[in-house]
C-alpha cells in the first residue's frame, strides 16, 4: 500500500541557528539511528519566506530545499531573482551584484552557463553564450551614446 502524501500546512518556524520560516510545510517521518520509532519533522514545502543573518529568500520549496522560482536577497544587497534546482542558481534568472552589475540569462548549478547578458557597473553589455561561470565566447555591445544636455 502506497503512502499517502500528508496535506500542506501554514506556519512559522524559528531554528536553533536564529533563521526564520514562515510558509508552507509538511510533517514527514525522519529515522534516527538508535530511535525504534520515526520521529516527525518539519520539512518546508510549497512557497515560504525564509530569513537569516540578513539574508532573505522568498519562493517556492520542494522537500526542504529551494526549488521552483525564488527571489534571494542577500545581505550585502546583492539579489538573485530566478529558478532554483536543489538550492542552486538553476535554469534562467537575473543576479544583481550591490554594485549594479548584473548577469541575466542562463545559469547551471549556481554558475552562469548558456546565453546570457552582463551588464557591468558602468553600463557595458557583454552578451553571449557563457560557460561555467565565464564568458569565452561574448560580444562586447556598444556602449549606449550619451548625449549632452545643454542647459541654457
Amino acid at each position: 500500500m502506497a503512502e499517502e502524501a500528508e496535506a500542506a500546512k501554514y506556519g512559522a518556524f524559528l531554528f536553533d541557528n536564529g533563521a526564520r520560516y514562515e510558509g508552507s510545510y509538511i510533517m514527514k517521518d525522519e529515522q534516527t539511528e538508535g530511535e525504534a520509532e520515526p520521529t516527525k519533522v518539519m520539512v518546508r514545502n510549497g512557497v515560504g519566506i525564509y530569513k537569516l543573518d540578513g539574508n532573505i529568500y522568498e519562493g517556492e520549496w520542494v522537500a526542504d530545499k529551494m526549488h521552483g522560482h525564488g527571489v534571494f536577497k542577500f545581505m550585502d544587497g546583492s539579489k538573485y531573482d530566478g529558478d532554483w534546482v536543489d538550492n542552486e542558481f538553476h535554469g534562467q534568472g537575473k543576479y544583481q551584484w550591490s554594485t549594479g552589475a548584473y548577469y541575466m540569462g542562463a545559469w547551471e548549478k549556481n554558475r552562469m552557463h548558456g546565453q546570457g547578458t552582463f551588464v557591468d557597473d558602468t553600463g557595458r553589455e557583454w552578451k553571449g553564450k557563457f560557460f561555467n561561470g565565464q564568458g569565452p565566447g561574448l560580444h562586447t555591445l556598444p556602449k549606449p551614446k550619451q548625449q549632452a544636455v545643454n542647459g541654457s
